[in-house]
């Protein structure tokens, strides 16, 4: 079941609604690296039949997979990324790379990546088309857009399950797809940008249940991603913050909303504007090779099979 609450408009919550949940984002990452049928998608995301089935059709529904005759006169049908589709890899690649650098890649995720152009292994960066300055949390402002306001959202009333007993220690989230995956870690995150930290705040500003915000806020400590700030002796309060693990998703959840606003918008206009400080201009992203600072395509990244000692999360 869902629960109907108004939230601030955002083009990534357009986004996350219409790439889905966990599953989903896992399938769309393994078309990336080549799946195209069914058994393919099962295999390397060992999602039950019913589930994959179920979010094949949703994608293939969003105009994110269309189907095609797996070879001429057969029945079975393959799996292909549209342009619509195809115009995601930045925010995987992006996924990907903070998966590597904070080693929490899925267990069957890349362990590098390669930019065939240059050679050499690589991080994706995401830096200003105007400047070239890189992109980060804290060299871009967000104002209005001329399509601001508030928008009814559907949440799923889902609870991550613990443990018998591990009350005290929530399983924090395993990798970006787990957390945009799960709308309330998603949401929660996403206050952190208009500069909402109290609990009371967020709150307030998703409607959420004390319980479920608990627990959320309390995964996400646990993971790394936000540290708590005591900001009143007694009773003790904390404010929540984004650690340095926590700013490095913005990047991600950046390429979501100027792809939403590309492709998802219709007549609407965007609600935010992200301006990149350095330069003064609107926000126009591009992901390039860390090495030689090239733009990266489908065509010249290759996976890296085995990890390497790296100083990169540090």
């Amino acid at each position: 079941m869902a629960r109907t609450l108004k939230i601030i408009k955002s083009s990534v919550h357009t986004a996350l609604n219409t790439i889905g949940d966990r599953w989903s984002q896992l399938i769309i990452q393994e078309a990336f690296r080549g799946a195209t049928r069914y058994e393919e998608f099962r295999a390397r995301t060992n999602a039950p039949r019913n589930t994959l089935s179920n979010r094949l059709r949703g994608l293939v529904a969003h105009g994110i997979f269309e189907q095609r005759a797996h070879r001429e006169g057969a029945a079975r049908q393959s799996y292909h990324l549209t342009p619509l589709g195809l115009d995601l890899f930045d925010s995987v690649l992006i996924a990907w790379c903070w998966g590597i650098r904070w080693d929490a890649t899925t267990p069957n995720g890349p362990a590098g990546l390669v930019h065939t152009g240059c050679g050499k292994s690589m991080l994706p960066m995401m830096v200003c088309a105007h400047c070239g300055g890189d992109i980060s949390l804290h060299a871009c402002r967000h104002h209005p857009g001329p399509g601001a306001g508030f928008e009814e959202a559907e949440v799923p009333r889902l609870h991550r399950r613990r443990q018998s007993g591990a009350e005290d220690a929530p399983r924090p989230p395993a990798d970006v797809a787990d957390m945009t995956g799960d709308r309330w870690t998603g949401l929660i995150i996403s206050t952190q940008y208009f500069g909402v930290h109290r609990f009371d705040d967020i709150q307030s500003m998703l409607n959420i249940a004390t319980n479920i915000l608990t627990d959320r806020l309390r995964s996400l400590v646990a993971g790394g991603v936000f540290e708590r700030r005591l900001y009143e002796m007694s009773p003790p309060r904390y404010e929540y913050w984004l650690t340095k693990k926590g700013k490095d998703l913005y990047p991600h959840a950046l390429s979501l909303m100027l792809w939403a606003d590309k492709w998802l918008l219709g007549d609407e206009q965007p609600p935010v504007i992200v301006t990149h400080i350095p330069c003064g201009h609107p926000v126009e992203a591009k992901v390039v090779c860390s090495e030689c600072r090239e733009p990266l395509t489908v065509e010249n990244v290759n996976e890296r099979r085995t990890r390497e000692k790296k100083s990169t999360a540090a």
